[in-house]
């Protein structure tokens, strides 16, 4: 087959290649720009704002967007006189088929990212960067936002989680006792 065909074969693989992608993008995006932010500007307050931009697109696109077209969950805060609810909404069985591979690049790049950004925050700390340890506070404010969210809506995800931390954890003691 001609690459071409090949390549439209994993897409096709996907049940919502565009959303899959803009949800991976924003997540990028984001990073890459607060990464190499110094090459673009040296302005603290443009790469602030761009980056919260990012940031913002991400938290949006991920809450209103994949979560409910990717793993057909979504959620929200409502806030009333007597406080704050969470109100949760996951598509019944039979509703709609969730698409594997659409699943996975919703739950792995839900889970990476405050990692990422934490990482991040330790090195903005060991380079004593406190201003930029303010974007770091914003991304994981807002990626942890949707952690906890999804992870609220879908007792699935919780037991995803469990064996991810397992999986990694198992697979470390491994390594470490084949190194000795």
């Amino acid at each position: 087959m001609p690459p071409q065909q090949q390549d439209g074969e994993v897409l096709q693989t996907y049940g919502h290649p565009k959303i899959a992608f803009f949800h991976l993008f924003w997540k990028v995006a984001a990073v890459l720009v607060y990464v190499f932010c110094g090459v673009f500007s040296s302005s603290f307050i443009v790469n602030f704002v761009v980056i919260v931009l990012l940031l913002t697109l991400d938290f949006w696109t991920t809450k209103n967007i994949s979560g409910r077209l990717l793993v057909g969950l979504r959620w929200w805060n409502e806030t009333t006189d007597e406080g704050s609810n969470w109100r949760f909404e996951t598509l019944g069985e039979g509703q709609r088929q969730i698409n594997k591979k659409d699943s996975a690049c919703f739950w792995w790049s839900l889970y990476i990212m405050p990692v990422v950004w934490g990482l991040l925050g330790i090195i903005a700390l060991v380079k004593i960067s406190v201003d930029y340890l303010l974007v770091i506070v914003v991304a994981v404010v807002l990626s942890s936002a949707n952690v906890v969210g999804y992870t609220k809506c879908s007792k699935q995800a919780s037991a995803q989680l469990r064996d991810m931390a397992r999986n990694a954890m198992t697979s470390g003691l491994t390594a470490a006792i084949s190194r000795v």
